[in-house]
This record gives structure tokens, sequence and C-alpha cells, in this order.
């Protein structure tokens, strides 16, 4: 089952102490899993704790009334004995199928240095965020971290195996492409998110004119790249001269990659490309064929797993229960039973 291990920044008002707890596969049971993180932490400490036999033994009393671990059990199983069972489950099999955890391992570690930095500057300690949001401490959360990244790793194992070959050939035709090397020249319309439908009209008009205008300089000789230093809006490309490499259909909307693709070698398009980001001056500088589906079929797998799982939120929990059944899951409480069929019903 996974963890909720998502911690916010510190807010820039003030630098509240916040927290942030994401979706995880346990309907309505969120606050309940951050109290059974303390709760297990105190079962587990290596303190005084009692032997357990028959479950009758006392695990704290006041006056008139004796707790036994009996009725630490009943509590526990009813209030959130899902949540812990399904996350021991879990990482058995977690540890069944995955022997090499260096990568989560370095993955934790980034992840708690770039919280580490985020709060540096803070007026609360990292340390006192994660104990705050019910973690007993840094270690326990970089081990949530690491189960999550475990987690997810096992089902997308699960889901790359389930792949056919049709998928990976529909993926190829649909997404794989040609690689094009441009020159590109973006003039945006100069408008303000409250400008009004004329005000757009008008910068609109004359974002269009700007982009005719620079045509013509083209083709009257002028150098492209020249050009696209003084005139483009694109930033991450004017200062280079408005040279772009690797351009692949994926990457690039639908109007930019068309018009590119259609262009000869040393051609430019002689009317403005309009899209959403305003109007586009495209030169061609290279088209590199794409390999063969045979050739790439291999390297297809994780891309497919990544379409996959973008376009369904709960596949790695869906897969998790088709796992749990070829570990032959079998859950002797009712109740808990009860929870887990109206989970996976839900997902």
């Amino acid at each position: 089952m996974k963890n909720n291990t998502n911690i916010k920044k510190p807010s820039n008002q003030g630098k509240e102490m916040k927290t942030d707890y994401s979706k995880g596969i346990i309907l309505g049971l969120i606050i309940i899993i951050i109290v059974l993180v303390g709760i297990t932490a105190f079962l587990i400490y290596k303190g005084n704790h009692p032997k357990l036999s028959d479950g009758k033994q006392v695990v704290a009393s006041i006056d008139g009334k004796d707790f036994t671990a009996e009725d630490l059990y009943e509590e526990l199983r009813l209030q959130g004995g899902y949540s812990v069972l399904m996350s021991m489950i879990d990482s058995f099999i977690v540890e069944k199928e995955i022997e090499d955890t260096t990568d989560a391992k370095k993955y934790a570690e980034a992840l708690i240095a770039q919280y580490e930095l985020q709060y540096k500057d803070s007026n609360v300690s990292f340390e006192d965020v994660v104990i705050s949001s019910g973690y007993e401490s840094i270690d326990a959360f970089k081990k949530a971290i690491i189960n999550n990244y475990l987690y997810t790793e096992v089902g997308e194992k699960y889901i790359k195996n389930s792949i056919t070959d049709k998928e990976l050939k529909d993926y190829y035709d649909d997404h794989v492409s040609d690689e094009l090397g441009v020159k590109h020249i973006l003039i945006a319309p100069d408008v303000g998110d409250d400008a009004t439908s004329d005000e757009k009209k008008k910068a609109e008009e004359e974002a269009l004119k700007k982009a005719k205008e620079i045509i013509k300089k083209i083709e009257a000789g002028e150098d492209f790249e020249k050009l696209a230093k003084e005139n483009s809006d694109d930033t991450g490309s004017a200062s280079n001269g408005g040279i772009i490499n690797n351009v692949v259909k994926d990457k690039y909307i639908t109007e930019f990659w068309d018009a590119a693709n259609k262009l000869e070698i040393d051609q430019y398009t002689t009317e403005p490309v309009k899209s959403k980001f305003g109007y586009h001056i495209i030169y061609k500088v290279s088209h590199t064929p794409k390999k063969s589906f045979e050739d790439m079929k291999d390297s297809l797998y994780d891309k497919v797993v990544t379409a996959k799982t973008s376009d369904d939120s709960d596949l790695i929990d869906k897969t998790w229960i088709e796992i749990r059944k070829k570990y032959n899951l079998n859950i002797v409480d009712t109740n808990i039973q009860k929870i887990y069929d109206i989970t996976i019903k839900n997902m």
C-alpha cells in the first residue's frame, strides 16, 4: 500500500508550516494512517512492552481499568488495521520482487535534500515539519519515500510485462516521429491577460503584420539567425539565432510540427504559422528519419508504461490488486476484507 509522503515547501507568507497529503489508495483513511504511524512506532520501540502470548497482557492501566494487547488490537483493527496490514503485505511483496534498492535510496536522499534546502531559510526546521506530519523521524520519512518508490517500481514492472507487441506498434505509429532541426522566429501578440477582445484582436493583427514583414526581409536576403536574435519572442532559442534541434512530434504543438515537417531542407514558411503562442516563421535545417519499429521496440516499453500511467492515475494501484492475487492474498479478518473489497471497487 502506498504511503503519503508529500510535504510542502514553506509558504512565503509568514513562512507558516504546512503539510500536503496527496491522494492515496485508501479512501477516507488518510488521517487514520497518520495516527497509526505514531502508534506503530510505539509498538516497535525497543523499550518496555508486553510479551504477547494470549493477548491478555496489559499495555496500559488507570484506576479501575487495565488495557490489554487484545483491547489495543481490536481498536487498531477497526480504526485502521487495514492500512497497516496492507503496508505489511505490500512491503513483503516488494522485498520478493526488488533485489536492488539502490535507486530508491538515492531518490529518497535527493528528495529529502531538496526539502531540507526549501526549509533552510524557514523559521521552522524540516525535522519539525516531518514529525508534525506524522513521522517519528526523518529516517522514518525516508523509509516511506523508499517504500513509495519501490511500490511504483513493482507496479510498473508488472505493467511492462503485460504490454503486447500491438501496443508497442500502436505507440510507435502514433508517437514516434522523424527528428527535425529548425530555425525559428516567434512573434507573440503584445497583450495582457485582462485585455479586451478588441485589444487582443489589434495585438494579433500587429503580430501578424510584423511576422509578414520579417518574412519579406528573409526573402530579401537578410540573415535568419540575426533576425531571430533581434525579433523572436521565443526566449529559449532567440539568443541562439532561433536554432532548435531534436524537434519531434510529441514535444511540439501540432501547427508547428506539421508546418516544419512539410518543408524541404533549407526552405522556410512563406506565410506565418499561427498557434496559441502567436505567429511562427520556421526554417528547416535537417530531417532525420525515425528508426524502424524493430530497432526501437525494446526502448518503447518504458514509454508505453509512462503513457498508460498518465492516462490512468490509478493504474499502479489496480495492478497491485493483481499482484496480491498472484501471491494468493487471503484476508482472514472479515472486517478488513470488507474494507479491501470496497477500496478496490472504487478504483
